[in-house]
């Protein structure tokens, strides 16, 4: 039980004793004195450690606080911003990544289409009907060109 009670007691005196003025000062003997209460008016004393001063008035309502007194709740919202900002940012990125992935498909779509246009070969299309109707070396060509500005445009 006593192993126990000591650490408490320890504690308890260790911070009323923070709390308070320490003071030495030697006797009409030459003795030394330590105290938390001063001596008699005879004696010069020496403080030792003074007492904290009282706390502040808080800052006023329009100045910034700086931000080593930072509250929990405050470091905690700044926090959950930061991770929000993160999440949005690496949404972000990957929008654009899908983004950037479509856009070379479709560019590797266009140059296949415009080899298939440009090599000679015949080809055609499907009119309303769902019937073929071959191009001529005219079209072809004119598509051909239209295929090639759209590679230009639109993959550099």
């Amino acid at each position: 039980m006593f192993h126990k009670l000591l650490p408490m007691l320890l504690l308890c005196t260790a911070t009323s004793a923070a709390a308070q003025s320490i003071y030495s000062w030697k006797d009409a003997s030459g003795r030394v004195h330590y105290s938390d209460t001063p001596p008699s008016e005879g004696s010069k004393a020496r403080t030792l450690r003074q007492a904290p001063l009282a706390p502040t008035a808080p800052a006023a309502q329009g100045t910034p606080r700086p931000a080593v007194g930072e509250t929990y709740a405050e470091k905690e919202q700044a926090f959950r911003k930061r991770r929000a900002e993160a999440a949005e940012a690496e949404e972000k990125a990957r929008k654009d990544q899908i983004e950037d992935e479509r856009k070379q498909k479709e560019c590797a779509d266009l140059r296949r289409y415009l080899a298939g246009v440009s090599g000679g070969q015949r080809m055609g299309r499907y009119n309303d009907a769902g019937e073929v109707i071959m191009m001529s070396d005219d079209e072809r060509t004119a598509e051909a060109e239209h295929t090639r500005a759209t590679l230009e445009k639109n993959c550099k």
